[in-house]
């Protein structure tokens, strides 16, 4: 009789021990997940202001900005392409620099800095800014 409760005894508080660390490794788990959550959160939520300092700096906006005032500002394109129908231009960052002075304060901010932007037109007008950064090996 003893050794029953003892078995069952030991049965017990080792199956308890298995469910501690498995409610242990799926807490670590689901904090681990929010924590990645949230700061790739913070992170984008950083690039888009870092975005839009840009942009304000370059004197563009989104379904505002003309074609005629970006060649008169940022000056030729080094490169245009189609996508999806639209005329895209791109701008290589180092070169703006050098007509921006307040630019390399900015580009500074980014954990990684963006290399180039890119403007999308629809109807002569910059209908998407994208800044597009280093690939990183």
């Amino acid at each position: 009789m003893k050794l029953k409760f003892a078995l069952i005894t030991t049965l017990v508080l080792a199956s308890a021990a298995v469910q501690a660390d498995w409610l242990k490794a799926a807490t670590d788990s689901v904090k681990g997940s929010v924590t990645d959550s949230v700061k790739q959160s913070a992170d984008s939520a950083k690039d888009a202001a870092y975005d839009s300092a840009v942009q304000s700096a370059l004197g563009l906006t989104q379904g505002k900005t003309s074609s005629s005032y970006v060649l008169e500002k940022l000056g030729e394109p080094v490169s245009k392409t189609l996508k999806q129908q639209k005329e895209v231009w791109s701008y290589d960052l180092s070169k703006l620099q050098q007509t921006y002075p307040a630019l390399p304060a900015l580009l500074a901010q980014y954990p990684q800095a963006p290399k180039a932007i890119e403007l999308s037109f629809d109807k002569d007008v910059v209908s998407n800014i994208k800044m597009i950064k280093a690939e990183t090996k």
